[in-house]
């Protein structure tokens, strides 16, 4: 029987991720700031600058994450 170990991992996701080796989370739960909204706590990005600003954090996001077994979701 194989072992199931869950660790929560919690912080700066831009940091964070750095540490953590290719393809060795399961489970990406993430909550990213919606762009112009909650300024005080995120820095409101704006709309047109969503984008870049993201994409460096969803190809770690990739990165860090396992491939899915035989296809499922």
């Amino acid at each position: 029987m194989k072992e199931i170990t869950t660790k929560i991992i919690q912080g700066d996701s831009k940091e964070v991720l750095k540490k953590l080796g290719e393809n060795s989370i399961d489970l990406i739960i993430t909550s990213p700031p919606y762009a112009d909204r909650r300024e005080h706590t995120y820095g409101g990005i704006k709309p047109e600058k969503y984008v870049n600003w993201f994409l460096p954090i969803s190809e770690q996001l990739l990165r860090v994450l396992k491939p899915l077994l035989n296809g499922f979701v």
